[in-house]
């Protein structure tokens, strides 16, 4: 009797293989569904409320994420990486507009993201993409004040700066949903002004301490 034909190679996939699949698709899903929740809501919400809006269990969320700060940690590291691809996008401009360029464009992204700015320059975010990020902003400003920005502007009045426009955006809401571009107007116009005297800026790591203490409790 004539043997079965041999299925050509690769065409089965192994149990395992699509178990690894499937749960690296329910993630990536948990993580889509709570950055968009986040995003509307607030990081009040429940894992419950997550999962639903992820289309599965609440027990599949559990065993990927043990509890809230860890999914808030994973939604951030997110963030902050597009925050850096920001960075690097806006650093390739000319000297005169990176700046410009890359606190509008970071305005945009925290009022897309309204609803998780309380968590976001807690404690919960990424330490190392942190640092990364205030290494290209260091570098940033430095091209930026050969394109006309003030030599005394320093790195922690940037960050100070896209602290203000949290500020801005969580609290401007949907009345003034566009309040925070003004705000970059005038923050960029002064940042071009030299001062005969300044006090002494914050620090990024003051800025992220005293976020890292507003943050709300669970």
């Amino acid at each position: 009797m004539p043997r079965s034909p041999t299925p050509p190679a690769g065409s089965q996939q192994p149990a395992g293989e699509g178990l690894r699949r499937d749960a690296a698709e329910n993630r990536a899903r948990l993580l889509a569904a709570a950055e968009r929740v986040f995003a509307e809501r607030g990081t009040s919400v429940s894992l419950e409320d997550i999962a639903r809006a992820a289309g599965v269990g609440p027990a599949t969320l559990y065993r990927r994420f043990g509890n809230k700060d860890a999914l808030v940690r994973e939604v951030l590291s997110a963030f902050f990486t597009r925050l850096i691809d920001l960075a690097h996008q806006a650093y390739a401009e000319p000297a005169a507009t990176c700046l410009d360029v890359y606190l509008h464009t970071v305005g945009w992204g925290l009022a897309a993201n309204r609803g998780f700015m309380h968590g976001m320059w807690g404690d919960l975010a990424p330490a190392p993409l942190v640092g990364e990020l205030e290494e290209l902003t260091t570098r940033l400003l430095a091209k930026a004040q050969e394109g006309g920005v003030s030599g005394e502007v320093t790195v922690g009045d940037i960050a100070a700066a896209v602290w203000a426009l949290r500020g801005i955006i969580s609290t401007s809401g949907e009345i003034a949903s566009d309040a925070w571009r003004r705000h970059v107007t005038y923050l960029l116009a002064g940042f071009r002004t030299p001062v005969d005297h300044a006090a002494t800026t914050l620090t990024s790591q003051q800025i992220a301490a005293a976020a890292a203490a507003d943050r709300p409790a669970p």
